[in-house]
């Protein structure tokens, strides 16, 4: 492992530390506010990086940061405590944290919709279902130590369907990226549509005016009217504007793997998140560069996030099949430049 640019082997370090001093995964439970008894990973490693996964929210990562910068996105909400209920219509902007990661899914990404009387809220239950069977682990692989969390989250209904999703996240020890590996899996004998968005959020001060985006070879069309008469801005970061109007961009890769590259010049930080394009065929930009609200989201995902009604009358295809299952994922590297 390297350590401040010296190569340390495990038995070294062991003869220098108790490891827990440079890298970790601990269960924690908030104390105070909207969050207190919310379970939380806290996480740090030797490379620099540190993070928090909430449990009662699918494990999402609601705090990332690399050499002491913050490089996720919370909302004012902050951690809000979210009871597992069906959420009420317009309820999503009062208890959103934003985070790093949100997952949103596996039944609707998008707008909320009502299809044969169910109600399916904005991007969907699995961003507030609590993970069951939660574990953290130090496992050594290749002669590394790498931290590894675990946990299940289940979407169900008695006579309906019944999808479960088996969440795993790797971060080597001395290491500066993430990657989350996620199955999810149909347990009902009938084949169940499912919708995927990783809602990858990025905020101050890694964004920030004059932030570099590199975004792989591949169309580019916007959401709105508003949005497709600013496409030729759409790698463009200001500062933060009283009242500016988010936009969302789509973008098709030509390349199964794809790779965004945000670079900061000016901390001299870099960020690259990579996924495959067959399994997460759209990738959605959301820029809110709006004061208050300010956050960039690079986010893979199955649909154009219209919304599940929508989605299956455009002939929406990708469903999995009476107890079948499907894999999901997508990694980001951090790095100096």
């Amino acid at each position: 492992m390297n350590i401040y640019g010296r190569q340390y082997s495990r038995e070294e370090l062991l003869r220098h530390c108790n490891t827990d001093s440079l890298y970790t995964a601990r269960r924690i439970e908030l104390a105070d506010g909207r969050g207190r008894g919310s379970r939380m990973v806290e996480v740090k490693t030797a490379g620099g990086l540190r993070a928090l996964l909430a449990e009662d929210k699918c494990l999402d990562i609601v705090a990332l940061e690399y050499k002491g910068v913050n490089l996720g996105f919370l909302s004012k909400n902050g951690i809000v405590n979210t009871p597992v209920s069906n959420p009420e219509v317009n309820s999503f902007v009062k208890y959103w944290p934003g985070g790093f990661l949100s997952t949103c899914g596996l039944r609707n990404t998008g707008p909320s919709c009502e299809i044969d009387g169910e109600f399916f809220p904005l991007h969907g239950h699995i961003g507030l279902t609590p993970a069951e069977s939660v574990n953290t682990m130090n496992v050594c692989i290749d002669g590394e130590d790498t931290l590894i969390i675990t946990g299940n989250m289940r979407e169900s209904a008695l006579f309906g369907h019944c999808l479960e999703m088996e969440r795993r996240i790797v971060i080597p020890a001395g290491g500066e990226c993430v990657t989350v590996y996620d199955t999810v899996h149909n347990l009902s004998p009938h084949p169940e549509p499912v919708l995927m968005l990783y809602h990858i959020n990025f905020g101050f001060p890694f964004l920030s005016e004059g932030l570099v985006l590199d975004f792989p070879e591949g169309k580019v069309r916007g959401r709105t009217g508003f949005a497709e008469q600013r496409i030729s801005e759409h790698k463009k970061t200001t500062a933060p504007i009283d009242g500016e109007p988010e936009v969302v961009f789509f973008h098709t890769p030509s390349e199964r793997s794809v790779k965004v590259v945000l670079k900061n010049e000016r901390l001299g930080l870099q960020a690259q998140v990579r996924y495959d394009s067959e399994r997460l065929p759209v990738l959605a930009q959301w820029k809110s560069m709006r004061a208050g609200d300010y956050a960039l989201g690079i986010e893979p995902g199955t649909s154009f996030i219209r919304g599940r009604k929508e989605e299956l009358e455009n002939g929406y295809d990708i469903a999995l099949p009476a107890f079948g299952q499907m894999q999901f994922g997508f990694t980001v590297e951090l790095s100096e430049i």
